[in-house]
């Protein structure tokens, strides 16, 4: 059942639920939070992925120790971008919008839900070394937290957000938005970009045109984001899914 946004007003005169229509050239599975949710659906899911067809491959019980190492890696980027979403979410959106309309409690729920199965792959990360079995305990960790994770993002995007989209227009939401991403990690911008396509022409298309982001911002301060997370977190999963080793570089280039 759709969310009726005057049911969770704070104050219906000072703050009415009639800023939906604004949103128009902007349509929910294109606002920067489903897209941000998008970047962390697509990043866990590949690892995942990756880890299955890497297991598939072992068969005397015995893990590279560079293949170990690749995943704690990979992982110390991951908790990096997860942690600087949900932050936003508790110390940005949260204050903000429960000025004008009642936050949603299960979302703090499965807040709580998404640290404690993210602890139990912290652990299981913590015991990966070169034996099967442990690689095995990564892989099954993260798909409970990924199911998790799913839940939680599923519930936002359907009670949250529209009431985001009813309770303020595109114009305040941007401002805030636009420094949510300026103070994320360095990846988090490249995996919202990546998400959308790997090439970055979505991104380009979808996000920069209809907000009016000149061209040449790409340039600037996108196309390098994106070049960098596939570097450091692409290849990783990369790597892992096709059981063989990062090219290192060597000398000075």
């Amino acid at each position: 059942m759709a969310i009726v946004p005057k049911e969770h007003a704070v104050d219906t005169d000072r703050y009415p639920a009639d800023k939906a229509s604004q949103w128009e050239k902007i349509p929910i599975e294109n606002d920067q939070w489903t897209l941000s949710h998008n970047s962390l659906r697509c990043e866990i899911n590949s690892m995942i992925q990756a880890l299955r067809m890497f297991m598939d491959r072992i068969h005397d019980g015995s893990v590279p120790e560079w293949a170990a190492n690749t995943i704690k890696e990979w992982w110390i980027s991951h908790i990096a971008h997860i942690t600087d979403h949900c932050k936003s979410e508790e110390t940005i959106y949260k204050p903000m919008f429960t000025e004008r309309f009642n936050w949603p409690a299960e979302i703090d729920e499965l807040h709580d839900a998404l640290d404690s199965v993210k602890e139990k792959v912290q652990t299981a990360i913590d015991k990966l070394n070169t034996e099967k079995s442990t690689v095995a305990a990564v892989r099954d960790a993260l798909s409970d937290y990924e199911g998790t994770m799913l839940k939680h993002f599923q519930v936002e995007e359907t009670t949250a957000l529209p009431l985001m989209r009813a309770y303020f227009t595109p114009e305040e939401i941007s401002v805030v938005q636009r420094k949510i991403l300026e103070d994320a990690p360095e990846n988090a911008m490249g995996a919202l970009i990546y998400a959308m396509s790997p090439d970055g022409a979505k991104f380009r298309s979808d996000f920069m045109a209809v907000r009016g982001i000149p061209s040449f911002v790409w340039y600037l301060a996108f196309k390098g984001r994106l070049a960098a997370y596939k570097k450091d977190v692409v290849a990783k999963v990369e790597a892992i899914e096709s059981g063989k080793e990062q090219a290192k570089k060597s000398g000075w280039f």
